[in-house]
């Protein structure tokens, strides 16, 4: 396509990289600031909506994995075992890491008295271990309590040729954005009919089936580019009136009290928009180094996060330094800039390093290729 517009499939999206750093902070403010109020006053009602950023991280996955290996898929190339270990690859250093971490804090805490009463149980770490808490399978949030949707990503990707099958089966633009939304509103009417909640509040108790319904929503996104070569041709003027209008809407119905879940349909156009802008070539506003290394560590920011907040808020409290909102507040200030600091270390240290070590791994156990044999003249091999 003209002037450097492409939604080549696999390549680099700029727009999502800064956007999922940005989301990562975005967290990180909203649980820093309950911590900081707890115990004196409730958290203002617009600050629950940030419960939808991790949506908007579960549309950009789906949208991701389909951009990388929706042409396998559809060459009959795909190898779902490698995929597997590639996200293992991915996810699992760093999770077992920071799993230990909260181990290490939690036997620490018990030793001086400390209890967080959550259920730190030998069951509970083993389901955790294996990323599958967000499953029914605990009772609450357990240990490092953010990796619940780590759980329903590695959920998500255990079934990822069921999601593509019935991506299949959904052909045109119409049909696409008709089945992604009435999936997600059965996902909800389930959520609210027979679990009793808010399908955009699910955790431990069914993250694995919060994420269903955004998942395929990003798959079929992806596709959806790949009929409607028009979406790549929006101009810097129509990219930032989307984003108004989106921030707009979304604006709109926090100010009305509207439920949760009444924010994912713009959220998912927002995912379209940042990817129409990633195939632009050249500078933009989301395409800064700050940014793109915000985005590098997001996952470090995210599972690094809670641990800090833990350190700092029940550490204070029990020297005593806890008790007054100013001194919380400065807490809460130092939260955030020793998150950003802690991830920082722990992708240097353990993220980067850990998936060299599991693609080794994983390169070591993979079965040599047989050898091809020698063709003869009219003998098929």
């Amino acid at each position: 396509m003209a002037n450097g517009q492409t939604l080549q499939p696999g390549r680099l999206l700029p727009e999502f990289v800064a956007t999922r750093g940005i989301a990562a902070v975005w967290v990180v403010l909203a649980h820093t600031l309950a911590a900081t109020l707890r115990g004196h006053m409730e958290v203002p009602a617009p600050v629950e909506y940030t419960r939808l950023v991790v949506d908007f991280f579960f549309v950009q996955s789906g949208f991701v994995l389909a951009h990388i290996y929706d042409p396998a898929w559809r060459e009959g190339r795909f190898r779902y075992l490698e995929f597997l270990g590639k996200r293992l690859t991915r996810l699992w250093p760093l999770h077992v890491a920071t799993l230990l971490a909260v181990a290490v804090l939690v036997v620490a805490g018990r030793l001086v008295g400390i209890d967080t009463g959550n259920p730190h149980t030998m069951w509970t770490f083993g389901v955790t271990f294996l990323m599958l808490h967000s499953a029914w399978l605990t009772s609450d949030l357990a240990w490092n309590w953010p990796s619940w949707s780590v759980s329903a990503e590695w959920c998500a990707y255990l079934a990822i040729p069921g999601f593509f099958l019935c991506a299949d089966r959904v052909r045109g633009t119409l049909w696409r954005a008709t089945a992604a939304l009435a999936v997600f509103v059965a996902a909800a009417a389930v959520a609210e009919l027979f679990l009793g909640q808010n399908v955009v509040a699910l955790t431990f108790d069914g993250g694995a089936f919060r994420i269903a319904p955004s998942f395929f929503a990003g798959i079929l996104l992806r596709r959806i580019f790949d009929e409607e070569p028009s979406l790549l041709l929006m101009t810097p003027r129509i990219y930032a009136g989307f984003i108004a209008a989106i921030a707009a809407v979304c604006v709109i119905l926090v100010a009305m009290n509207a439920p949760y879940d009444a924010l994912w349909p713009p959220m998912v156009v927002l995912v379209g928009v940042l990817a129409s802008r990633s195939a632009r070539a050249g500078p933009g506003l989301l395409r800064g180094r700050a940014l793109a290394w915000l985005g590098e560590l997001s996952y470090a920011i995210y599972l690094t996060h809670a641990i800090v907040l833990q350190v700092v808020f029940t550490g204070a409290k029990f020297l005593g330094l806890a008790d007054s909102l100013p001194n919380r507040a400065l807490l809460g200030c130092v939260s955030v800039f020793a998150t950003l600091a802690a991830a920082q270390f722990a992708y240097v240290l353990v993220e980067k390093p850990g998936r060299g070590v599991m693609v080794r791994l994983l390169q070591r156990n993979k079965p040599e290729p047989a050898l091809a044999k020698t063709e003869k003249p009219g003998v098929t091999t």
